[in-house]
């Protein structure tokens, strides 16, 4: 019988993920210049580096594919839908909440997937979750994270875009880019 209680911290930590994952995709956000240059140097690098694991098999690159044209359509659906918003000379961005969800139901469900196939592994010495290279042995894990990643490249760097344009407008309330 194996040990639960290894996982309670595991369960607690991701528990709390979600919460502030949720909190945040629910209302209106800081626009914050340097967050957003931070998160996309990151995800950036974070998608290089799987896409150099995914080199073991060709089937990697097909289901990278996918998911980077599953990100992509969630992200356009998203740019058309942000709204912005001047509070206070601070400006607000909300995203699209249907393909927030979308992606935070994808995540998440790849992640219960994930623990329920290490918890019920038949030898746990044969996987180890703290090894980067699983990520590329399973080519729906490799397609999800890059469904995220593209969609969140893309959703950043068109808020940094109007990030420059907003600062030169005047006024509050609700701003609809392309209007």
């Amino acid at each position: 019988m194996q040990n639960w209680t290894q996982y309670i911290f595991v369960a607690i930590l991701i528990g709390f993920i979600i919460y502030r994952r949720t909190k945040k995709t629910i209302g209106f956000q800081k626009l914050s210049r340097n967050r957003l240059m931070f998160r996309t140097i990151m995800f950036g690098i974070l998608g290089l580096v799987i896409l150099g694991l995914g080199f073991i098999h060709p089937i990697f690159f097909v289901a990278d594919a996918v998911g980077l044209v599953g990100g992509i359509a969630l992200g356009l659906i998203a740019i058309r839908h942000t709204r912005f918003e001047k509070r206070e000379d601070i400006w607000f961005y909300r995203t699209h909440l249907w393909v927030e969800i979308t992606v935070l139901v994808l995540f998440l469900g790849r992640i219960a997937y994930r623990l329920l196939f290490i918890v019920s592994a038949s030898s746990p010495n044969a996987m180890n979750p703290a090894d980067p290279s699983q990520i590329s042995k399973d080519p729906l894990t490799a397609g999800i994270f890059f469904v995220i990643v593209s969609f969140y490249l893309l959703y950043f760097v068109y808020l940094l875009k109007e990030e420059g344009k907003l600062d030169t407008r005047e006024g509050a309330g609700p701003v609809v880019p392309g209007e």
